[in-house]
């Protein structure tokens, strides 16, 4: 068995794509620190040198390592160790690339939001995560409560899921509880996310779905302006746009107008199916609003809030919940899974209206 005793966080995925994928980790012992890289079957493909992340002052001797794989074949399994100058430090793992544009395979997501509480809430839905298949997760913001600390990103976020994350890609936006610490430092050093606003906001594509990110703690008509020209570039059939401030809510902190003013007229023209939300802790999904269909999932954890009904809400429940996502050839299937298992509603969406 390898010895872990120098990893402090283990192995996590991010930015998967068709051909590349970037493993990042934390470790007491830099040197050589490296990826090796094998077929599913265990047939050595290469090693990879791994980088040192300097942007946040850690503990004592504790180290962020980045390494980023190239030369990957899209919607193959590959499995992979981290090693540093005494040799295999963690035990080999498997994660499996993102699918081309043109893949027919079902494409299958998690969503939540304010999960990072460390709490009965938090672990009872993680249980459950484990009953239903995804490729990748995505996250509304408030990830690390009470204020993104480094420490309790380490506690809430990766003492929680860590044995998602080193098989499943993980795709998060900030929430303002993350800004509460040194303006959302301590977030972008233990995640490395596509650098479009200097990883604020972003975009992916998972196989035929368009994936962008909204932070709603910087300015607003700067990332819509980005996004209208995102949208207009991309060529897949599925468009989602995921974000921490909801710009429809019956909750406490309610619909953000300002956002929605914004948002919808440009989600409207480039034909957005689904946009996500968390901020407020319940969940709600709303009346289609102009051929979209918003959802507040804000209750990924932290406990729930009370919830009214508003003109424009089809359904609204105070639950700690997450959503999973079937997307097929001509439709995407929500389902809203709370933390006994229950599915306590659905939603089909065409691919258009």
């Amino acid at each position: 068995m390898p010895s872990t005793t120098s990893i402090k966080r283990q192995p996590y995925l991010q930015q998967v794509t068709t051909s590349s994928a970037i493993i990042g980790w934390v470790t007491t012992q830099p040197e050589r620190s490296r990826v090796e890289l094998t077929t599913a079957t265990g047939t050595p493909i290469g090693s990879t040198a791994a980088t040192e992340e300097k942007t946040i002052t850690r503990g004592p001797s504790e180290h962020q390592m980045w390494t980023t794989l190239t030369g990957l074949e899209p919607d193959t399994t590959y499995c992979y160790a981290v090693y540093d100058a005494g040799g295999q430090v963690t035990a080999r793992t498997g994660f499996r690339t993102a699918p081309t544009a043109d893949s027919t395979k079902p494409i299958r997501f998690l969503a939540m939001g304010d999960s990072g509480g460390g709490g009965t809430d938090q672990w009872t839905l993680r249980e459950q995560m484990d009953t239903v298949p995804f490729d990748l997760i995505v996250h509304m913001g408030d990830i690390a409560y009470d204020s993104g600390t480094l420490q309790q990103f380490e506690d809430n976020v990766f003492g929680v899921y860590a044995e998602l994350f080193r098989n499943l890609p993980f795709f998060p936006v900030a929430g303002n509880h993350e800004y509460e610490t040194k303006n959302a430092a301590p977030y972008r050093a233990v995640f490395n996310l596509p650098d479009y606003g200097g990883e604020n906001y972003y975009s992916y594509d998972w196989g035929r779905v368009h994936f962008a990110a909204i932070d709603t703690e910087q300015d607003y008509a700067t990332q819509i302006e980005w996004l209208d020209q995102d949208l207009a570039a991309s060529k897949a059939p599925w468009k989602i746009v995921y974000l921490h401030k909801p710009p429809y809510s019956s909750g406490e902190h309610g619909s953000d107008t300002k956002l929605r003013d914004l948002l919808a007229p440009v989600a409207k023209r480039h034909g957005v199916q689904l946009v996500l939300a968390g901020h407020d802790h319940h969940y709600e999904r709303m009346k289609t609003q102009d051929g979209i269909d918003y959802i507040v999932t804000g209750g990924g954890g932290r406990g729930t809030r009370p919830i009214k009904t508003s003109s424009f809400t089809a359904y609204a429940d105070e639950v700690i919940h997450f959503i999973y996502g079937e997307i097929l050839a001509d439709k995407m299937i929500l389902h809203a899974i709370d933390g006994t298992g229950r599915e306590f509603d659905s939603l089909v969406v065409p691919m258009k209206r």
